[in-house]
This record gives C-alpha cells, structure tokens and sequence, in this order.
C-alpha cells in the first residue's frame, strides 16, 4: 500500500543556481615587434629545456622559423589595473631573443662527447621538444660549427662535441657582451649598488670600473644560459677571479656591533666570577664568626688526623683503616641561668601527656 502524500511529504522545489562567472586570466607581456609583422603564423607558446636552470622554461615561437625566451619578472604583492577591472596577476612578462647554440649545447655535451650522432639521433634519445628543437630551429652546420667537429658521410650530417672550440667561443661571446656592457655604460662591479639604475658610494675603492668587472659580468650573463660545470670552467678560461667583498659602511657596522656584543660577554663573565668570589669570603666570614661566637666547637686538626681510642675498636676502624670517622660536634656548656631552669622543671610532666589516651 503506498503511503499517502501529505504537503509537508512533497519535495520542496529547487531553483537552478546561475552559474558563477569565472575571471578572465589576464596577464601583462611584452611581445617584440619581429612577432608581431606577420600575422599568418600564429605564436604559440612551447617548453623547451633551458641549461641555466636545469628545467624546462617558458619559450614563444613563431612557426618553425622564429624562437624567443620569455623572461618572468615577479614581485610581491603587485597586481594590474585594466580599465575597470583588477588583475591580482602582477607578474611582467617579456620576449628576448636567445641564441639557439646555447640551447642546443647542452644536448651535444650530454650525447656526443664520445661519438658523433645526427640531430635526429639526438632528439630521438631524449623527449619530443628536444627533437622539434633540433629538427625545426636548430640549422646544422649553421649554428653548431663553432661548438662541435662536422663529419659528412652517406648523405648524413653527424656531430660530435669539441671542447676547445666551445670554449674559444664562449670567450669571444662572452667579450662582446663586456663590450656592449661598457659601451652603454652600464654600472657594474662593487660599486654598483644596482646594475641598472646608481651608483653606490663605497669606502676603500674607486668609483670607476674596471675591464674586470665588464667582463665578470658578461660571464655571469653568457653563464646563465650555461651547464654549471661549463661556467665554472669559462670563468677559469678568462682567468676571472671570485670577487673579494670590501668592508662597506654598512659591514664596518656589522662588526662593530659583534665586538660590543663580545666585550658585554666578557664583562658579564667577570663580572659573575667576581660575585662568585665574593660568595666565597662572605661564607668563610660567616663560620669564622659561628666559631668565635663559642655555639659550634671544632676539633682540631691534629684530632681530625689521629683516631681517638673508641674509633680503633669500632667496626668501621677495623674493615677500613685508611678511612677516618669523623669526630663528634660537642655540645656548648650550660649557663647557670640554664641550670636553675632545667633544675626547676624536674619532676613536671611534659605536655605531650595531657594528649595520651587515659
């Protein structure tokens, strides 16, 4: 029998929630102008393996012709405003060129130091960008002449890896850089406090900068895009040193600030050991007084040195001659006035017996 249906039985009516609007993903890029004349190849964005990093990082194409890194900058707490809306995504993003060499340079020291291989052989050993890297941008002879030894055999074109010509042409990239960096007098070196905008003002150095310092930081620019081996191993080539810092106005205070801190420390150690010594004298003062004033009698020393005669015949004298038992405190004489007291108060109860059970 089926249960009757009652009102309050009914299923109450649901309305349709509208569906909530997403945000528009926006973000702020800088495209070049050479992306942008022709309009029938689309830009499509691809991951490529960037050496610098160690990971796959963000690149722009233009068909099969044209490759360009994007660069992200980030801060913190930024956003955009466009026209009426906020974007809560304040990152900047900006297209460089980038030379292909550099990218394909790390696939020819990971798989042709030892043997020469064809491009396709080298994308097929390892993941689908790398072989679309090759194949499409990458073009031969063009780009990799100046990084490896080129063997034609059978109609094929094979590769192998040559570390003296990489590193001759990573020094000649690596100068030119230094020379665009000094001829657009970009501020570098110790001196810089930011390498695009001032000059910082530091004691114990010129204001001016070196060919050193360009060249430094055209090695860490050119480094960037480089295996770490392999930068440590142009640094080397360039006889570039590490870079010694100077004690700046700012250090200068660091350390003053270490040395008052140590000499507080030390202050404070004399200062706890000199309590400790006055702890000392105020306890030896306080039991010569004890003994001066007549409460606690000592024995002297040549009795604490003999045993007395009822010493040799207890136990403890027998099992252990060696050790000494101490002597016994003796108690201080009665005054007279003491006396009368104890004298007086024999033959009296105590109070304890008024507290027994009777």
């Amino acid at each position: 029998m089926s249960k009757k249906t009652t009102r309050s039985s009914k299923p109450a009516e649901t309305k349709p929630i509208p569906a909530a609007k997403a945000p528009a993903l926006r973000k702020v890029m800088f495209i070049s102008d050479e992306l942008l004349q022709d309009e029938e190849n689309e830009l499509t964005l691809e991951y490529f393996y960037h050496p610098g990093k160690g990971k796959p990082v963000l690149f722009i194409t233009k068909g099969n012709t044209e490759l360009m890194e994007v660069i992200e900058f980030a801060e913190q707490r930024r956003c955009w405003l466009i026209n009426n809306d906020v974007c809560s995504d304040g990152r900047i993003f900006m297209t460089t060129p980038i030379d292909i060499t550099l990218l394909a340079l790390h696939h020819l020291r990971l798989h042709c130091t030892e043997k020469a291989l064809a491009l396709e052989d080298i994308g097929k050993a390892d993941d689908k960008s790398t072989l679309r890297l090759l194949r499409e941008f990458v073009r031969g002879e063009e780009h990799l002449r100046c990084v490896a030894d080129i063997k034609n055999a059978s109609g094929m074109v094979f590769y192998k890896y040559n570390p003296k010509k990489t590193m001759a042409w990573l020094a000649i990239k690596t100068r030119r850089v230094a020379q665009k960096l000094q001829s657009i007098g970009t501020h570098c070196g110790q001196s810089a406090v930011s390498q695009n905008y001032v000059r910082g003002e530091l004691e114990g150095e010129s204001k001016e900068e070196t060919e050193m310092d360009y060249l430094r930081m055209a090695c860490d620019i050119v480094g960037n895009y480089l295996d770490l081996d392999l930068y440590e191993d142009l640094k080397k080539y360039l006889n570039i040193a590490d870079e010694t810092p100077i004690m700046t106005s700012t250090t200068k205070k660091e350390e003053k600030a270490k040395g008052e801190n140590k000499r507080k420390s030390l202050q404070q150690l004399n200062s706890n050991n000199s309590k400790k010594v006055k702890l000392d004298e105020k306890t030896k003062n306080a039991a010569e007084k004890l003994k001066s004033s007549g409460l606690v009698e000592d024995s002297p020393t040549s009795d604490t040195n003999k045993p007395n005669s009822s010493e040799e015949t207890s136990p403890v004298s027998t099992m252990s001659p060696n050790v000494l038992t101490p002597s016994p405190i003796k108690e201080r004489n009665l005054t007279a006035k003491e006396k009368a007291l104890a004298k007086s108060a024999k033959g009296t109860k105590s109070i304890a017996s008024f507290f027994t059970k009777k």
